[in-house]
């Protein structure tokens, strides 16, 4: 089943969500996620204390085949402040967002969106997260204001004291594939394509398998 098309093309498509303790997203954080997408030098330090601050920036990441459209832009949105969509459904939880931009992630081209995947989750690596998932928007704001951590997208990234918790539910988990990443986290993903409503099955056995009734 092909991946759905975002309801709102002005929205943005490809997303990811890492929920944090506010207070873990320090200076020297936000400096690594920075120095993860092509960025000025001049603006290196000032983005950095931007985002660390409270506000919201752009990365822009590096396209492999390079060519005249050589960049991507990814919003970085943080969703402690009133005047976005909030997402939040504890005020001990910062949820930060990174919007890839719709026409710089097309669904339909398995290789760049595979990219852009890769890239959001180098991002989680710099982050580290009590969790973290990418899929749609729209899957997103369909579950706006409920509790991110207990919730199955296409790619779901589980913080190391996450995962302990859920312990043989996510070793056993139904899922296309299932990973670690160097910093103790596991992957589930259900979802080859950038959506998990593309395996609305395998997501909701997953779910199950993860917080049974």
């Amino acid at each position: 089943m092909a991946a759905p098309s975002p309801r709102n093309r002005w929205r943005y498509g490809l997303t990811a969500l890492a929920c944090l303790p506010p207070a873990s997203l320090t200076f020297e954080k936000a400096l690594a996620l920075v120095d993860k997408g092509a960025v000025p030098i001049d603006k290196r330090n000032h983005n950095a204390r931007t985002l660390a601050d409270g506000w919201d920036i752009t990365l822009w990441r590096r396209l492999p085949n390079g060519g005249p459209k050589a960049f991507a832009s990814v919003a970085v949105w943080r969703y402690d402040r009133r005047d976005q969509h909030d997402f939040r459904w504890r005020d001990d939880v910062l949820v930060l967002g990174f919007h890839a931009g719709f026409d710089d992630a097309p669904l339909q081209d398995a290789k760049a969106a595979g990219s852009c995947v890769e890239f959001l989750l180098g991002l989680g690596d710099v982050l580290q997260p009590d969790f973290m998932a990418v899929d749609l928007y729209d899957e997103f704001y369909a579950r706006k204001g409920r509790d991110l951590t207990r919730e199955v997208f296409a790619v779901n990234v589980f913080g190391p004291a996450l995962a302990a918790s859920l312990g043989d539910r996510l070793r056993g988990a139904p899922a296309l594939r299932i990973e670690e990443r160097a910093w103790g986290a596991t992957v589930l993903r259900v979802a080859d394509l950038a959506s998990a409503a593309s395996e609305p099955g395998m997501r909701e056995k997953a779910a199950a398998a993860l917080w049974p009734a």
